[in-house]
């Protein structure tokens, strides 16, 4: 009765998550990213003049495709719907991959993932972290059930939304149990399709280049060196977990209630999270680069521990919503919101910041900064968050 009523609980609390999260992507516009705007700029531009462009260095060709249509015909809240529900179907997805059936510690997957302040709130805004889940979960799962041809599709989608998710395509592929798949020709064969479905979608920024490959490059935080991007890394991926809970978990580790063989027991979600903290220390930038690895964090967490560790992380994670704590001052060459966050300096001082869900409702007018004509009809409906049709 008591397994029963736990149950029970986490129903009604996750029903709770997906509720405040509907009602976030209904009053949250086009969110606060600087990207977003370009990404809509896609599809609007071919739309209108044929003509073709990328969002970003790279181009997320699926993605762009995918939110400038829901923006230009829907609106901001079915664009912010859709990718909150992808990124919650890319979670079911992905837990299911490492299992033979659905069990119920899936809902206490679905709540540790769903009350860290990266992982929620940044899939309610326009953007292509949960399509590229959503993708590779699918794939996972394919490949998981071997489904190869699913798979190869999957993947290759994936690939043509995030670039950067051909890494951990390879390394799922690669560590998956023999017992999926024990031919390495088929393992092989089965990344280079994905590879080249993938590869199809960026053939018109390839042929824009001149057939380079320049546009693959990214820009990089290079000023201060390895030791600077080092310093950023540290730093980011300790806000993304949380202070609080990074000290509860190292804390735990020498307590040896967290033992790395453990954590080793599932090599395909320890490479992910390895591999996901490798791409993330050759480029620190937003928080959502950490998504994969956060996503394992919380599996092994669900997976290995028991209720009372589960419950502590949860709360932990709540207790961001609501205030964060800092301990270094970074400082930054500007002060205005919308100019370029490039930090300066940094100094040891403790601080008492507001949570992340006060932080969502304060940033939800940083659009406007990236709105170069705000009394056009375009201009207004961004703003307003209204479809641009």
């Amino acid at each position: 009765m008591k397994e029963k009523n736990q149950i029970k609980f986490c129903k009604i609390f996750l029903t709770l998550l997906v509720i405040i999260g509907t009602y976030l992507a209904a009053i949250g516009g086009y969110g606060s990213d600087e990207d977003t705007l370009p990404m809509i700029g896609v599809f609007i531009t071919i739309l209108h003049g044929g003509e073709l462009m990328s969002s970003r260095f790279t181009g997320y060709p699926v993605a762009e495709i995918g939110i400038g249509f829901l923006s230009y015909f829907f609106g901001s809240f079915i664009v912010n719907m859709i990718t909150f529900l992808n990124f919650i179907v890319g979670l079911i997805f992905f837990y299911l991959s490492f299992q033979k059936k659905y069990n119920k510690e899936i809902l206490y997957f679905l709540i540790a993932c769903l009350t860290n302040s990266v992982l929620f709130f940044d899939n309610l805004e326009p953007m292509d972290y949960s399509w590229a889940l959503l993708f590779f979960s699918l794939g996972l799962f394919s490949y998981s059930r071997k489904y190869f041809e699913f798979a190869v599709i999957f993947f290759g989608i994936c690939i043509g939304t995030r670039i950067n998710f051909t890494i951990f395509i390879v390394f799922a592929i690669v560590f998956f149990p023999l017992e999926y798949n024990k031919s390495l020709y088929k393992k092989i064969s089965i990344i280079l399709i994905s590879i080249f479905i993938g590869g199809i979608f960026y053939t018109p920024i390839w042929y824009q280049n001149q057939f380079g490959l320049d546009w693959l490059t990214s820009a990089r935080p290079l000023e201060q060196g390895f030791l600077g991007l080092l310093a950023r890394f540290i730093y980011k991926t300790s806000h993304a977990i949380g202070l609080i809970l990074l000290l509860f978990l190292i804390t735990n580790f020498f307590l040896r209630k967290i033992k790395f063989f453990d954590l080793y027991k599932n090599k395909v979600i320890f490479y992910l999270a390895i591999s996901n903290l490798l791409l993330f220390l050759y480029i620190p930038a937003e928080l959502g680069y950490l998504q994969i690895f956060l996503i394992s964090m919380y599996y092994f967490i669900v997976r290995y521990f028991d209720k009372k560790f589960f419950l502590a992380v949860v709360l932990i994670n709540l207790s961001g919503w609501l205030v964060n704590f800092d301990i270094i001052k970074i400082d930054h060459k500007y002060s205005n919101v919308c100019d370029a966050v490039q930090a300066t300096g940094a100094s040891f001082d403790f601080q008492i910041k507001k949570g992340s869900f006060k932080k969502f409702f304060d940033t939800r007018s940083l659009i406007e900064c990236w709105v170069t004509d705000k009394n056009s009809d375009y201009g207004r409906k961004i703003i307003s968050g209204k479809s641009l049709k």
